[in-house]
């Protein structure tokens, strides 16, 4: 056996991870109904200018990633996005939504679409927070 550590981690490295973390979890949960989701807003030329990533397992939705690009914040495109995620997770089945955002990003904007603060990090990264926010859809 050989510890290796790196920077650079490969989606070879990746993929295989997740494979065998898949495989375990199948053992608990039903890994078939683990599906990614993505919703995006995108110009004439068809380049992303907002979207939303993420996953539905079971009756959950996680948000991962949500992204406007300079020019459209401020005109209800990020409500759009989540609304447009937390519809078609309803349509999958899901009950709850679950992100975590930084101090410096979207705490209140979550907030002002129903989520609730579930819990803080301190510290992270440094001197910010991490925010755990849920919802029920």
């Amino acid at each position: 056996m050989q510890l290796k550590i790196t920077d650079k981690v490969t989606p070879q490295d990746l993929d295989e991870v997740r494979l065998g973390l898949t495989a375990f979890n199948s053992r608990f949960i039903n890994v078939d109904e683990i599906k990614s989701i993505g919703v995006f807003i995108t110009d004439g030329q068809g380049s992303k200018r907002a979207g939303l990533t993420g996953s539905t397992a079971g009756n959950w939705l996680r948000i991962e990633m949500l992204w406007v690009s300079e020019a459209l914040r401020g005109q209800g495109v990020g409500s759009q996005l989540i609304q447009a995620a937390e519809q078609e997770a309803r349509a999958r089945g899901c009950r709850f939504a679950q992100v975590d955002t930084v101090s410096f990003q979207a705490r209140p904007f979550y907030e002002k679409l129903g989520y609730t603060l579930r819990f803080s990090l301190a510290d992270y990264p440094r001197h910010h927070q991490r925010h755990y926010l849920t919802k029920a859809l």
